[in-house]
């Protein structure tokens, strides 16, 4: 009788393997933040602090600063760490020393070796309908979170934006992961807005979702001149109908017929718009041919009390109105490209609820930074071990496993797919 093939188990003995490194990547950062440190006191390393992080994001039990410092003495968690016990003011004051940013080179690494393994793999299965695949990989979803502390004063009472701040993400549709991450805190303006955050940080060839927090025709101006392009969301008002643009041939340029697939999903029109002053407060136009197309749901029902808002049409129904600069493509496959921006929404719900990071650690920005950059680490070792996502049950086992409660076959096989 014919051997049977092994089946593709996601988390191979070599994920496994990958999961025993996570305290190890670490110690590369041991050095950092000891340049003044020529007596050689310091005690608390770099290395130490972010594999405490580690620790508590591993061990939902220890989700409060102080029960990390109670337990940092236990020998397996020394062993982990490379450290000794820590103090509650050490682990305190480490915030302030060490640089959030050195984080980002570890992140960088995982990034790239995430892509170079499974993005061949994720482009041969991700399809989205008719829309063509040489578009998958340039999805990136953007939104950002806000992240808040426990008040523990009563000045934080009075003042709603201390002790608070924004996880700013760019989530590369077709994996799931962050392709670029940016923390600030306070108040959503100025430099710390979400358009500002973006906007500073733009690559080319790239096609980004976005909701209606980003629309600006300032932005989409910025996104058109890098070489990239856009799905955004627009309010009912935002735009007014403008003429087709020229083509090179001298011929107005056409969009393509609405199909009997875009009319029964509900797309009511597909025109040419240019913004004015009343998108995202900008007051300049769209430098670019800009093209609106607006949805309708079938199934939506008129309702009174929802007339005169700004995502519902006149008769109180849902509306959905992109903006987008994608001029050659059938507008039902436009709306398929921006259901995608769910992903980055997919993505917070697993950094808050299964990686437990509602409750920080720290109200120093550089610690709230460090505890971020250390969970989208583990989030992208997940993925790497994994070879896709993880579930909160599957994640409960992961932990079991590290704390050595639950050996590698009884891991495979709750990560296991099943038959």
């Amino acid at each position: 009788m014919a051997k049977k093939t092994a089946k593709n188990t996601g988390l191979t003995l070599e994920g496994v393997e990958l999961l025993r490194q996570v305290f190890p990547i670490m110690r590369t950062l041991a050095k950092a933040g000891t340049e003044r440190d020529r007596a050689g006191n310091r005690q608390l390393l770099y290395s130490q602090y972010a594999s405490l992080i580690l620790v508590s994001l591993f061990n939902p039990v220890l989700g409060t600063a102080r029960a990390l410092v109670a337990h940092s003495g236990v020998k397996r968690v020394r062993k982990l760490t490379g450290g000794s016990k820590v103090s509650l003011g050490s682990f305190s004051e480490a915030a302030r020393v060490f640089d959030p940013q050195l984080l980002n080179g570890i992140l960088d690494q995982l990034r790239e070796e995430l892509r170079r393994r499974q993005l061949p793999r994720l482009l041969s299965t991700a399809r989205l309908g008719k829309v063509p695949d040489k578009l998958i990989d340039r999805l990136v979803a953007v939104d950002g979170s806000i992240l808040s502390a426990m008040p523990q004063m009563m000045g934080r009472m009075a003042d709603r934006d201390k002790g608070q701040w924004c996880l700013h993400a760019q989530v590369q549709v077709c994996d799931g992961q962050p392709r670029s991450t940016q923390v600030t805190s306070g108040k959503l303006a100025g430099k710390a807005a979400e358009r500002a955050v973006l906007a500073e940080n733009l690559q080319a060839d790239t096609l980004y979702l976005l909701d209606r927090g980003y629309r600006s025709a300032d932005l989409f101006n910025r996104i058109h001149e890098v070489g990239s392009d856009y799905v955004a969301r627009l309010n009912r008002k935002d735009g007014r109908v403008a003429e087709a643009p020229i083509a090179k041939d001298n011929q107005p340029l056409a969009l393509p017929a609405l199909s009997d697939e875009a009319r029964q999903m509900g797309v009511v029109a597909d025109e040419w718009i240019t913004l004015g002053g009343r998108c995202g407060a900008s007051k300049i136009g769209s430098g670019h041919p800009l093209r609106r197309i607006t949805l309708i749901p079938p199934a939506d029902r008129a309702s009174s009390a929802r007339q005169g808002r700004d995502r519902t049409d006149q008769g109180g129904r849902d509306e959905l109105i992109l903006a987008t600069t994608l001029v050659d493509l059938p507008a039902e496959q436009v709306v398929q490209l921006y259901e995608c921006r769910w992903q980055v929404e997919l993505f917070f719900r697993f950094l808050k609820q299964v990686l437990g990071c509602k409750q920080l650690l720290s109200t120093k920005d550089e610690g709230v930074q460090m505890q971020l950059y250390c969970a989208l680490i583990t989030s992208l070792l997940l993925a790497l071990c994994s070879g896709g996502s993880i579930s909160k049950r599957q994640y409960e086992r992961i932990c079991l496993f590290l704390q050595g409660w639950a050996d590698e076959e009884e891991l495979l096989e709750v990560l296991r797919p099943p038959p």
